[in-house]
């Protein structure tokens, strides 16, 4: 018994002195433990060579034997004259770090029962809507109908109010716009007390008037805001906002 006491000692000692360095032992099974099944990001549609498909370009993991092999369509289905399938691809080192750093482009061909005659196609829940020969992405506020052109459209003025840090029942009202710049009140919660005030509910209301400058395909942007009448500080910030828009303006 004491011999044992003795070597178990001698073996906790050599354990504690190992050098700075020393490959540590692995315990457990390593990483790499077969293929499994992931998701593939679509990157562009197109017509394929028979009314029935498409040919869809997607985004294979790459740079090892092992990052991916099979991509392929599992789900396919057709509902309310859109069509939705799920595109996938096989991984032996996608949970590998560093084993998989780069992206290489490969094809799959989607194939439908029946001609799919300009439909919207719904991949991995991100749906493309046709577009000449070649399918885009429909747009993630607007889906696949067309924006409005009009900048000034309430559509638009919905999508600003949305990013603000302000209740999601307040609402945008346009005091001014000429399609470049943008003028309007938005109340900070017009529902505070509910639906239906509750007993003892102070239902005040803190409106603030919003200063806008159109960016192209980011919507609208917000320059300044105010509680003050007329334009504020608006013109101190963007010079160039046009006086018209809100020299006249009550207090919002």
């Amino acid at each position: 018994m004491r011999r044992l006491t003795t070597a178990l000692l001698c073996l906790a000692v050599l354990v504690g002195c190992a050098r700075p360095g020393d490959a540590p032992v692995q315990v457990g099974p390593a990483a790499d433990t077969g293929w499994t099944t992931y998701q593939t990001d679509v990157t562009a549609v197109r017509a394929g060579a028979d009314p029935r498909s498409l040919v869809l370009t997607v985004a294979l993991l790459g740079d090892a034997d092992g990052c991916s092999r099979n991509p392929r369509i599992t789900y396919f289905t057709e509902e309310n004259n859109r069509i939705y399938a799920n595109v996938v691809q096989d991984s032996r080192l996608s949970g590998v770090v560093g084993a998989c750093p780069t992206h290489t482009p490969g094809e799959v061909t989607l194939t439908a029962p029946g001609p799919i005659a300009g439909r919207t196609v719904v991949l991995n829940e991100q749906p493309w809507k046709p577009d000449g020969a070649g399918y885009q992405r429909c747009d993630p506020t607007f889906g696949c109908g067309r924006m409005p052109k009009d900048h000034c459209d309430q559509a638009w003025v919905s999508v600003v109010v949305r990013g603000m840090d302000v209740s999601r029942h307040s609402t945008g009202s346009v005091e001014g716009c000429d399609g470049t710049w943008l003028v309007m009140t938005v109340p900070f919660d017009p529902v505070p007390c509910g639906a239906e005030p509750r007993p003892g509910c102070d239902a005040s209301v803190n409106v603030r008037r919003y200063f806008l400058r159109w960016a192209g395909q980011g919507g609208w942007e917000t320059i300044a805001n105010s509680t003050e009448a007329g334009c504020g500080r608006v013109r101190t910030t963007e010079p160039a906002f046009p006086r018209k828009l809100c020299a006249h303006l009550p207090r919002p």
